[in-house]
């Protein structure tokens, strides 16, 4: 939750921290003491996702009861009431915090943001990985996990349609989608069509299509532009010539390359190297 003292029936366990965001567990175990209901204020912007277990929150005049995958925000100055029913299992929740040095940037997502966050099968398979997010993993992941959560559950609302997939089946989907995002990051200059990615995974290129853009957000074709495009900064960082990082990315055509470097990064790839600190000598 939001405040946790020394008195609090939570056990808190950190799971990563980041420069953007950290990650902690906090479990209410059976048989802990529990008060009837209580008030907290939130200290800093905050995405919660309840694992097991269940709880009422309250804010303002509104009440929810939130169950096993309900997804809640916390943010600054907002007091929250928490209530714990004795017949149902207490919660164990997880809480993405933002750190204050963001909070800026995230004051109008947050503001759009219903508390009681619904669902949709994006955020449900950020959470996916949210969960399965693990500690000694780099804090530079779990700040792009967090900024991509905050991204998904600010627009949650407004992106409602369709039916939500099984709990089965979206974990069959991040599985499958998952193992074509790692071939595509571990080569990105490799020959990665529809058809040959869907078809290690399983998938025909049609569904295979579908569900890689409901879930990433982005067209295969798209994701696969996106990291080469990363895979030639890195190259060009390291000193290579835009040509050689043009071709060693799996880019064909070199102005095609020029023109969609620039438009992803607001300067061409000879400009990029120029800017000192970028390009540095092979060895």
């Amino acid at each position: 939750m939001a405040i946790v003292t020394s008195e609090s029936p939570f056990r808190r366990e950190t799971i990563g921290e980041g420069a953007v965001a950290s990650l902690v567990r906090f479990d209410h175990p059976h048989g802990a003491p529990q008060k009837a209901s209580e008030e907290e204020a939130a200290d800093r912007f905050q995405i919660n996702v309840v694992e097991r277990g269940w709880f009422q929150l309250g804010y303002q005049r509104r009440e929810w009861t939130l169950g096993p995958g309900s997804v809640f925000l916390s943010r600054p100055g907002d007091v929250y009431r928490y209530a714990h029913r004795r017949d149902l299992e207490p919660d164990v929740c997880l809480s993405l915090s933002f750190c204050h040095a963001v909070s800026d940037n995230l004051a109008e997502t947050f503001e759009r943001m219903p508390v009681a966050v619904p669902l949709t099968n994006r955020l449900s398979f950020l959470l996916l990985r949210l969960g399965s997010f693990t500690a000694g993993r780099a804090p530079t992941s779990l700040d792009d996990l967090a900024c991509e959560l905050a991204d998904v559950a600010g627009h949650a609302d407004a992106d409602r349609h369709g039916r939500l997939y099984r709990p089965e089946q979206l974990r069959s989907y991040a599985q499958r989608i998952g193992a074509a995002r790692e071939m595509i990051n571990a080569h990105p200059a490799g020959r990665h069509s529809l058809w040959e990615l869907a078809s290690k995974v399983a998938m025909s290129p049609f569904l295979f299509a579908r569900i890689f853009r409901e879930l990433i957000g982005i067209s295969p074709h798209k994701f696969l532009v996106r990291v080469r495009l990363q895979h030639a900064r890195a190259l060009l960082e390291q000193g290579m010539s835009v040509t050689e990082a043009c071709y060693a990315s799996g880019f064909n055509n070199l102005s095609h390359f020029i023109k969609t470097f620039r438009e992803r990064y607001g300067q061409s790839p000879s400009e990029f190297k120029r800017v000192p600190g970028h390009a540095r000598p092979r060895r």
